[in-house]
């Protein structure tokens, strides 16, 4: 069954072509030759790794599951015909090939390449249709040039928020980061952690072990740090989600953060001022929902009816729009007034749209 009401996706993706944000670079690296392996990919590959370092994991399963589920790199128009299916009424989107953009360690590359890529979202996909909204990457390593960039694509370029990568900008609490909130909160910019993979680091040897691990704790380890730093406390109107990790993750977070908080909080977590649960469930923290998420009354119970958002992420190989939608709408275990607000009303207000 769909809902009669528009719906909102608040992660879907673009496959992002190299060719076309090579047109978009400037300076000198606007000179630099095109040739494929220029760009790193999901996993933070450049050129065998020399910039990004060697984690390279076969997600497609040999092109079994699709390069990413869908077409290899789907036009605005293929994009809005898919939208379709679902009733969607507004698609924001993030990058694929750039989604492993924290592991870049040029910094002047970093920002020149986020700054191609914003410009390239504004010109070839939200001049297109009013329907597609978009998340600005972000040159986190720098965040004097973050300020600068998210000023500007905020304010001159259209996007509804930022994008950092819950995995290679290192810990998102930290005190340098603090500046970057606050304008955030004062532009009234929507701040989205996106989920990463585990690192090569941490030894897995196939990509369902680091799939599966990788993208829930990477937003474990973003929401503590950043509650226990008092990023919550100091601007509590700055709007943050944490995408493509699931929700169920969360009831057993703040319970942990609750007890570690009350027993030395004092002493090591001074910013955070309140039960670490008191900031996200009663201030502007949203969580990603899965359709399948057995538990997911128990979160609305403990975290309040207005804080999940749906999201489709296609086209990539996991993704299972439009059926995804039916899954949230045939559920009996939530109320119509749930899944209208997974499925709009809550992505609306994340993201500041009236």
């Amino acid at each position: 069954m769909r809902p009669s009401y528009g719906v909102v996706d608040a992660d879907g993706h673009i496959v992002e072509s190299e060719a076309k944000l090579m047109d978009y670079l400037e300076g000198p690296y606007a000179e630099i030759k095109r040739f494929h392996s220029f760009l790193p990919g999901p996993d933070g590959i450049v050129g065998g790794g020399t910039i990004a370092g060697k984690d390279y994991f076969d997600s497609s399963l040999g092109g079994k599951l699709g390069a990413h589920g869908g077409p290899g790199f789907p036009s605005p128009q293929e994009w809005l015909d898919n939208a379709d299916t679902g009733n969607l009424e507004h698609i924001f989107l993030f990058p694929t090939t750039l989604l492993g953009y924290s592991r870049i360690q040029d910094p002047d590359y970093l920002i020149a390449l986020t700054r191609a890529y914003n410009n390239y979202v504004s010109e070839e996909w939200l001049k297109v249709n009013p329907r597609f909204k978009s998340v600005a990457l972000m040159p986190f390593t720098d965040i004097e040039e973050s300020i600068k960039e998210m000023r500007r694509c905020v304010t001159e370029l259209g996007f509804s928020g930022v994008f950092l990568a819950a995995v290679g900008f290192g810990l998102l609490g930290e005190k340098r980061t603090h500046a970057f909130y606050a304008e955030a909160e004062r532009l009234g910019t929507f701040v989205a952690v996106h989920g990463g993979h585990a690192t090569r680091e941490q030894r897995y040897t196939k990509f369902i072990q680091r799939h599966t691990i990788g993208f829930p704790v990477s937003a474990m380890q973003q929401m503590m740090h950043m509650t226990y730093e008092g990023v919550y406390e100091k601007f509590p109107d700055l709007r943050v989600g944490y995408l493509e990790a699931g929700a169920t993750w969360v009831p057993y977070m703040l319970n942990r953060m609750d007890e570690e908080w009350e027993k030395r909080g004092w002493f090591e977590a001074v910013e955070c001022k309140k039960k670490p649960s008191d900031y996200i469930c009663g201030g502007n923290v949203f969580i990603h929902a899965e359709p399948g998420e057995q538990l997911l009354p128990e979160v609305i119970r403990i975290m309040g009816q207005n804080r999940l958002f749906y999201a489709s992420d296609w086209p990539h190989w996991d993704h299972e729009f439009p059926e995804s939608i039916d899954h949230i709408m045939d559920r009996t275990d939530l109320t119509e007034q749930d899944k209208m607000d997974i499925l709009r009303n809550n992505a609306l207000e994340m993201y500041g749209i009236s």
